[in-house]
């Protein structure tokens, strides 16, 4: 990495964390311009897009971060994230899967995997068909649930118990009319 796109990442690193999130891009993007073979980069400049709800350049960027690096299992696994959370469940099993090809114990995408057959099988069995919830609720994966959790926010696990409790309960009301 050229001296002046590392120091423009560790800027940029520095300003995500002041939550001067704009500046901190801008700081990636003159990194990627300084030194465009630089995978770790791009992995880090489709992250902040992502965050920022800048779907389609996040895709670019880490799609990008793949080129560069084909090994780069964290960039498999934001890009699935980011088409579970828009719905495309085959893109995101098949990027989660080249995750796990490349690291078979990978954490996260393992998780990730998890998540989707655990709903699946949840919604199956009571009669939802399988991900019809997912383009409208979003996704809830590894990292996401991680940081809902130190938020203190409800997780996917609450989502699916109201739900499976919700669909038994109308099954009894219905039942006893």
């Amino acid at each position: 990495m050229s001296k002046h796109a590392e120091i423009a990442n560790d800027r940029a690193i520095e300003f995500w964390e002041q939550k001067r999130f704009d500046i901190a891009i801008t700081q990636w993007e003159k990194a990627v311009r300084e030194t465009p073979n630089i995978a770790d980069l791009y992995y880090n400049l489709g992250n902040a897009y992502t965050h920022q709800g800048q779907i389609e350049k996040a895709i670019n960027s880490l799609k990008q971060a793949i080129a560069i690096d084909s090994t780069l299992v964290e960039a498999y696994n934001k890009l699935g994230c980011i088409y579970y959370k828009q719905g495309n469940l085959d893109l995101a099993f098949s990027n989660w899967r080249q995750a796990l090809k490349i690291k078979p114990d990978f954490k996260e995408a393992l998780h990730n995997l998890r998540v989707i057959q655990k709903r699946a099988q949840l919604e199956s069995d009571n009669g939802i068909s399988a991900y019809q919830h997912i383009a409208e609720e979003g996704a809830e994966p590894y990292e996401l649930r991680q940081s809902k959790e130190k938020r203190g926010k409800t997780t996917w696990k609450d989502r699916a118990r109201r739900a499976v409790k919700k669909f038994t309960s109308r099954d009894k009301d219905s039942s006893s009319e």
